[in-house]
């Protein structure tokens, strides 16, 4: 707050058991970060609805007596289905504003509807018209759990007003969301990457179309390596493992000082864990001895000596992120065992996803998805 002005973004929590302590514990969670209102559906009000920055749906709302015994066309019972609706009224009641939706649910498997594999929360909130879709903890609302939460609902408190018309400012307005370093060498190969990625500035219009950057955000960039990248893939661009990469960065080493100056602190930053810029790294990647291949010595002991210890770093000296079935960052492995891939929902232009070999090869649904030019890797003897 400045000035006595609660600039919190506002909650709307909508869940059908609203009782005094999941009010008082959501509340507490959240009490710096955003106001927090939470209502049965049956409670909701107009003013409720078009405050909020942020509605955040309960996925199961089985406790709705009003609803019971109405028509088939009353009969919503999940927190899709009334999202669908509150969206509506919120873009006609104020189509000057920008809400975002999230589901918020213990019941993820049951939400991913016809989805195989529950775990994807993108592709859930992608493929219903959500901007997120937030796990619930077993234990209740905790601090650190919700701060997610509250950054979503800072992020479209950020996005309010209208959308610039003309593409050098939407272009403007993209790179301060984006924020890389304008003084680094690397920002302009940054930003081309960026353009790569196809953000959504140059067919938004004018008006409050903040929701389809946002969303690109959310659906296609961080949840990929493209011109961001995860722990995983910055760890083996430097051959060292994520437990040893994720200690270093805990310290106070040359390497953490080094990363934290490539690390991205854009919109969103942190959401789903760090990010750093992809050309950034491979920039310190070359400085501290090349190419790998060609410079491995030199390469390894310019990374043991910005780590500040004798490092095991990994093998193979060309690794590749691989990915488990569930499409989640494995492990790294050289190309040679492994084989590119197509997963449902990739975006064209992220890095390549791989699977090892012997992965691909014990699953048919798996081999069905590799490159068409790496099929011949894997297929059955015989």
């Amino acid at each position: 707050m400045t000035d006595g002005h609660d600039d919190r973004p506002t909650i709307l929590v909508v869940d059908d058991k609203p009782d005094d302590l999941l009010r008082s514990r959501l509340k507490l969670a959240l009490a710096s970060d955003a106001r927090v209102t939470v209502r049965h559906p049956s409670q909701i009000d107009l003013s409720d609805l078009t405050k909020a920055h942020l509605v955040l749906m309960d996925y199961r709302l089985d406790d709705w007596e009003d609803r019971d015994g109405q028509s088939v066309a009353f009969d919503v019972r999940t927190g899709m289905a009334l999202a669908a609706v509150l969206r509506e009224v919120a873009d006609e009641e104020t189509p000057e504003r920008l809400t975002a939706i999230a589901l918020h649910t213990g019941h993820l498997g049951d939400a991913s509807g016809r989805l195989r594999r529950p775990h994807s929360r993108h592709v859930v909130a992608r493929l219903n018209n959500l901007e997120w879709v937030f796990e619930k903890s077993d234990d209740g609302p905790d601090a650190g759990l919700y701060r997610p939460v509250a950054q979503l609902a800072h992020a479209v408190q950020r996005l309010q007003g209208d959308w610039p018309v003309d593409s050098s400012t939407s272009e403007a307005r993209t790179r301060r969301l984006l924020n890389p370093d304008d003084e680094a060498g690397w920002s302009q190969r940054a930003w081309r990457e960026v353009r790569e990625c196809q953000p959504p500035v140059y067919e938004l219009g004018g008006g409050p179309r903040g929701v389809f950057f946002l969303r690109w955000l959310l659906h296609q960039i961080l949840p990929y390596p493209c011109f961001l990248w995860s722990v995983d893939w910055v760890a083996a661009r430097l051959r060292v493992s994520v437990e040893d990469l994720e200690r270093l960065l805990a310290s106070d080493c040359d390497l953490a000082r080094d990363l934290e100056r490539l690390r991205y602190t854009g919109l969103l930053a942190g959401f789903l864990g760090d990010r750093w810029w992809r050309t950034a790294i491979e920039d310190y990647a070359w400085e501290l001895g090349g190419d790998a291949a060609g410079r491995p010595t030199e390469f390894e002991d310019r990374v043991r000596e910005k780590a500040g210890e004798d490092l095991e770093l990994v093998e193979p000296r060309d690794p590749v992120v691989c990915l488990d079935r569930d499409f989640q960052p494995w492990g790294v492995a050289s190309p040679q065992d492994a084989v590119r891939v197509r997963p449902d929902y990739w975006p064209p232009f992220a890095d390549s996803a791989w699977m090892t070999i012997e992965a691909v090869s014990a699953d048919s649904e798996l081999r069905a998805m590799v490159e068409p030019l790496d099929q011949y890797r894997v297929e059955p003897d015989g």
